[in-house]
């Protein structure tokens, strides 16, 4: 648990990461939006985004692995070619 600032507003509201597959990240984030989510901070994406609802309560949406390799990429692995 984290301590809380007393002044701090919404001090009550709740804050989930949740980490999804690279593939499925941007679907996910997308279902959320269309529940009633709205962006807080998308300035990492596609890897991750914070998203609220009319509560205040945040979600953090994350591509997992963090810095997985992108498809082009696992593919010149494969070749032993650098990515």
């Amino acid at each position: 648990m984290q301590e809380l600032d007393a002044d701090k507003p919404l001090r009550h509201a709740m804050h989930v990461d949740v980490s999804v597959a690279r593939e499925h990240a941007e679907s996910r984030m997308e279902a959320a939006v269309a529940a009633g989510g709205r962006f807080v901070d998308d300035s990492e994406a596609p890897t991750a985004w914070i998203l609220a609802d009319r509560s205040g309560n945040k979600v953090c949406i994350a591509a997992w692995p963090d810095g997985a390799p992108t498809p082009a990429s696992d593919e010149s692995a494969r070749e032993g070619v650098p990515g």
